[in-house]
């Protein structure tokens, strides 16, 4: 047992010596029957800025995996029956195929295969699938800003907040750290409970009626002043808008194509192995 805590140590004074990580060949660690286990091949899984304690724990976690595994591997041979063994070969083997097969068509679609797809697309297959696109949520596109209301501009910010012209949200985005909260990113759909969970003080039926009419509300309690404006809403049950759908619409084309290449190719892969009598079918 002193001996093999000695071997262990010296492992970690290998780690932690210059030449480690060069392309030497290193003792054996570790054997099991006629199995051998060298540093090589467990070096990948030690990082290099490890204590000797933590390195020590680690090579000894590898040792243990190594050894529990060709033990494994070794009662499974001997306790499994030929036809069982037979069995999983035959599935390794379907498995590795198609795991080669999936990886080299990944690479075929990725090199050649056109992933663009342009509005006029989407906006068909939105126009054909629509149905089958209903809102399980309430979405809003707004905006809000937190102010406290002892802000001698509130006017002006409250006009340029409403109008919110290019000129407006620059102005507004010049003056920010006046404010407490804010966000102006309503050109983009969110849940409405997420928006409006930044305003907390604003009540259930105020929200549901500001959604439901896309209206701009302002709300002052003694210390801040809240400015609210939802642009567009959609709620509950009724169809996803375009915009909305746009990111899962353009996967699913870009899915659909994918399809249809990876079958054309296969196909081209088939006829030309028949054209070429590298592949013949026999009659029945």
């Amino acid at each position: 047992m002193k001996f093999k805590r000695f071997i262990v140590y010296l492992i970690v004074f290998l780690i932690s010596s210059c030449n480690l990580f060069e392309n030497k060949p290193l003792r054996a660690i570790a054997k099991y029957k006629s199995n051998y286990l060298f540093f090589e091949d467990i070096k990948k899984y030690i990082p290099k800025n490890l204590s000797e304690k933590e390195s020590l724990v680690l090579i000894e976690n590898e040792i243990a995996k190594w050894a529990k595994n060709h033990i494994l591997i070794e009662q499974a041979n001997i306790n499994l029956n030929n036809e069982k063994k037979n069995q999983l070969l035959v599935m390794a083997k379907e498995y590795s195929d198609e795991l080669f097969s999936f990886h080299y068509k990944e690479k075929i679609v990725k090199s050649l295969m056109d992933t663009v797809v342009n509005q006029n697309s989407i906006d068909e297959y939105y126009k054909q699938n629509k149905i089958n696109y209903k809102l399980n949520e309430d979405i809003v596109k707004a905006r809000f800003i937190k102010i406290s209301n002892e802000n001698f501009e509130i006017p002006n910010i409250r006009n340029r907040f409403r109008r919110f012209n290019k000129s407006d949200i620059s102005f507004l985005d010049s003056i920010s750290l006046q404010f407490s909260a804010y966000s102006f990113n309503d050109s983009i759909w969110i849940n409405k409970d997420v928006f409006f969970s930044k305003l907390p003080e604003v009540r259930d039926y105020v929200k549901n009626n500001i959604v439901k009419k896309n209206l701009f509300y302002q709300l002052e309690d003694s210390l801040e002043l809240y400015l609210i404006k939802v642009s567009e809403s959609a709620l509950r049950n009724t169809i996803a808008p375009i915009d909305y759908l746009e990111p899962t619409l353009r996967q699913i084309l870009v899915n659909k194509r994918k399809l249809e290449f990876i079958r054309n190719f296969e196909n081209e892969l088939y006829i030309d192995a028949i054209q070429t009598k590298e592949l013949e079918i026999y009659e029945q």
